[in-house]
């Protein structure tokens, strides 16, 4: 199906708060909701099977809770999770291309763009390579 919202995830506040937001947006479109997990460790001296695995598993248990949380928000709304074998911006920017995504929810980290450029921060990357619509949702003040 094409139109879905894709919503970055990692289990942070910071995807938890943009979940919110995903969740409302896919109900008041009546689209479906796919909560997207990268979980490909970056390589520093050779293939690390096991943190891949370990990975994957820690993303299985943060999105089977995403999916309760969704569904608590709005259980009308249809929710999906992919687990993607890439890194986290790349795996939210394949999911959007080929689900043909109305938009991209992602959270915001509170980190400026010249530390998100040096550090590869996943929503600075996701900002500016996406060909589709990307909603930030920032984390609320707590003053």
């Amino acid at each position: 199906m094409a139109g879905e919202v894709v919503l970055g995830y990692d289990g942070q506040h910071g995807s938890e708060v943009a979940l919110r937001t995903a969740t409302q947006i896919a109900a008041a479109f009546k689209r479906p909701l796919v909560i997207v997990f990268g979980y490909s460790p970056t390589l520093m001296g050779g293939d690390v099977g096991d943190l891949r695995r370990a990975v994957r598993e820690l993303g299985e248990q943060f999105t089977e809770k995403a999916v309760a949380d969704a569904k608590a928000l709005d259980p009308s709304v249809e929710v999906e999770v992919q687990l993607v074998d890439l890194r986290p911006a790349e795996a939210v920017l394949e999911v959007a291309r080929v689900r043909d995504a109305l938009a991209i929810v992602i959270g915001a980290t509170g980190e400026g763009p010249m530390k998100g450029a040096l550090l590869g921060n996943v929503t600075y990357q996701v900002v500016h390579r996406s060909a589709r619509p990307v909603v930030v949702v920032p984390e609320p003040d707590d003053d």
